[in-house]
């Protein structure tokens, strides 16, 4: 069930992909602007070799500026076995730029999945966001971000903030007590993004 969920959420953020290159695929500016954090990450790096230490420090965590966040930072391990009440093992790390993942698993199977994807700036976020919305008609949630959605049954919660789309999904009970605490976590973890 859970392969198929993550076939099935890969899917989905294949169609919201397709629907930004859609959107601004012929704006060569909006392609390149992906490109210069790494450059200008190999720009500080070649200048605290002359310069301080330091800043090359900055640089080699450059790689995880570039993807956005560290997802496991915004929901922990703690908080995963209390929503799961059982405990989990380490955390199953998926960084692939622009997204961040991170999954929690019990035992028995049970999960709590965090995934976070940066986009470049607030107004790409917000239209990524929108087209989410639009395609799958997913109904809009109240007092989590600047806005967030529910979208069963791919994922969980969907939320919004600044340049930032954060997914929490919970599958313990199947029902809507896992949406609810998917909510809970998500209201905590979006306070944690920059």
């Amino acid at each position: 069930m859970r392969g198929i969920k993550l076939v099935v959420g890969i899917l989905a953020l294949s169609v919201v992909f397709v629907g930004l290159a859609a959107c601004g695929g012929d704006d060569s500016e909006e392609v390149s602007t992906v490109a210069p954090p790494q450059a200008t990450q190999e720009v500080v790096t070649e200048e605290p070799e002359a310069t301080e230490g330091p800043q090359a420090t900055e640089a080699s965590e450059g790689e995880e500026a570039v993807s956005g966040v560290d997802a496991c930072e915004l929901v922990t391990r703690d908080e995963a076995e209390a929503v799961l009440g059982a405990s989990v093992g380490e955390p199953t790390r998926e960084d692939t730029p622009p997204i961040s993942a991170c999954s929690y698993e019990t035992a028995d199977f049970d999960s709590v999945s965090v995934s976070v994807l940066t986009y470049d700036d607030s107004d790409q976020a917000e239209e990524g966001f929108q087209i989410a919305i639009d395609i799958n008609d997913y109904p809009e949630v109240s007092g989590i971000g600047e806005r967030a959605y529910d979208a069963r049954p791919i994922s969980g919660v969907t939320v919004l903030k600044g340049r930032y789309e954060l997914d929490v999904d919970v599958n313990l009970e199947g029902s809507e007590a896992d949406f609810e605490a998917a909510k809970e976590l998500a209201a905590t973890a979006v306070e944690r993004l920059p």
